[in-house]
C-alpha cells in the first residue's frame, strides 16, 4: 500500500488548522532542544503516512475546515445589524461557526491520528469553554 503525497500547500493548511507554527522546524529549536514541538513531529509524520485510500477523506476535511473558516469571516459583515427587512439575524452565528470549525479540525486531526496544538489560542481547553470542577479534600 502506497502513501499519498500531499503538496506543501496542503501540509501548510493542515498545520494552520491544527494551530501549528508556519515556520521551518529548525527555527523552533532553542539552545539545541526542540521547543515543545513533539506534537508537531507527530503531525509531520502523520502527513507523510496517509494511505492513498484515505487521502480523499483528509482533503475533504481540510476543505470543510477552510469553508467553515471562510463562513466565520463572512459572518462579520452581518454583525453590524440585528435584522434586515423581515429577517432576524442570528447574533450567535460566529460563535456557533467557531464551534463547528473546532469540530471539523478535531475530525481532521482524529483521522490523522495526531493532536491539535493545545497551546494555540483557538484550542485552549481543547477548544471548549474551561470547566470549573470542584476538588474535594
Amino acid at each position: 500500500m502506497a502513501n499519498a503525497v500531499l503538496t506543501e500547500e496542503e501540509k501548510a493548511r493542515i498545520r494552520y488548522h491544527g494551530g501549528y507554527l508556519q515556520i521551518f522546524p529548525a527555527s523552533a529549536i532553542i539552545l539545541g532542544v526542540p521547543a515543545a514541538t513533539q506534537p508537531a513531529f507527530l503531525v509531520e509524520s502523520a502527513m507523510e503516512h496517509i494511505p492513498e485510500s484515505a487521502i480523499a477523506i483528509i482533503r475533504t476535511l481540510v476543505a470543510r475546515c477552510d469553508a467553515t473558516e471562510a463562513n466565520i469571516f463572512g459572518s462579520q459583515t452581518r454583525m453590524v445589524a440585528k435584522s434586515v427587512d423581515e429577517i432576524d439575524l442570528n447574533p450567535d452565528e460566529a460563535d456557533q461557526l467557531r464551534g463547528e470549525y473546532r469540530y471539523w479540525v478535531q475530525k481532521l486531526y482524529d483521522n490523522l491520528g495526531a493532536p491539535i496544538n493545545a497551546y494555540a489560542s483557538a484550542f485552549q481547553s481543547g477548544g471548549r469553554p474551561p470547566l470549573n470542577i470542584p476538588v474535594f479534600h
